[in-house]
């Protein structure tokens, strides 16, 4: 069995798409997977399909999506089964239960975790293979076809930080391994769809200038700085300034392996 969220919501036995019924069955077992083997409260069920103006008839709709998920789910053989937990103030509620390397979004935090104990270790070589490998089971935006029902979900948007992470991780360990000419352009890329990250902007400008754009990585983070400063009225933040007094005086700790914005944890903003 293969249960997906890193993309459309997808649902597979024996390589065989299920079919999946309404899309509020679909939003309910999307939301689900986003929880794997935790006890949801009915109340966040319900809050997560109806974020404004919650109808009387919730709950008694929720319980009817649970009901038909069920039906289509193929649970007996593969081990995937929705349970009803206990009463509680918040009127119980649900635990999706999984098959052991089934769901997509675990694997992806199993490889990502463990690329970043590689980073920390500064095994440059495994991490960027480990961090490519829980990359590549993203087919596109988590839960992409549900996208109008969860734009408000913030735990679809900790998965989308998760995948920053990973990416910066990975494009960390490149850029260690000399892989530079490689990765600026990608750099650039990510650059203009996720502007004000401290580590990709720091990541840019040292790719940048390792392929000998010593100007264009000075005007990144004067772009950077003009943005930030007409924005929160504030200069960067001290590691950027560093890094662009190291580019200004041609410093050698530059070319080490990655001199600057090493660890390895949640990206920060500038």
């Amino acid at each position: 069995m293969e249960l997906r969220v890193l993309g459309p919501l997808e649902v597979l036995d024996d390589g065989r798409h299920t079919p999946l019924g309404s899309r509020r069955v679909r939003t309910v077992l999307g939301f689900l997977l986003l929880h794997p083997h935790e006890a949801v409260p009915l109340t966040s069920l319900t809050h997560a399909l109806w974020p404004v103006g919650e109808p009387v008839t919730a709950r008694r709709m929720v319980y009817g999506a649970v009901s038909a998920l069920r039906s289509v789910l193929p649970s007996g053989r593969a081990g995937l089964s929705v349970s009803a937990t206990g009463p509680s103030a918040e009127g119980g509620g649900y635990l999706l239960e999984v098959p052991p390397g089934s769901l997509d979004l675990l694997g992806f935090r199993h490889e990502a975790a463990r690329g970043r104990r590689e980073l920390a270790a500064a095994d440059w070589a495994s991490a960027a293979a480990t961090l490519r490998r829980a990359l590549d089971l993203w087919r596109g935006d988590v839960l992409a076809d549900l996208d109008s029902a969860c734009a408000l979900w913030p735990e679809r948007e900790a998965v989308r930080e998760e995948r920053w992470a990973a990416l910066l991780g990975r494009l960390t360990a490149d850029l260690a391994l000399g892989r530079h000419h490689e990765v600026v352009r990608e750099l650039t890329v990510v650059a203009e769809e996720q502007p004000g990250r401290v580590r990709l902007t720091a990541l840019l400008m040292l790719a940048l200038y390792r392929v000998g754009r010593h100007v264009d990585a000075l005007a990144v983070y004067r772009r950077t700085r003009e943005a930030v400063v007409l924005s929160t009225g504030r200069e960067p933040c001290e590691e950027l300034r560093r890094l662009q007094r190291a580019v200004l005086t041609h410093d050698r700790s530059l070319l080490a392996p990655y001199p600057l914005f090493h660890h390895a944890g949640e990206p920060t903003r500038v």
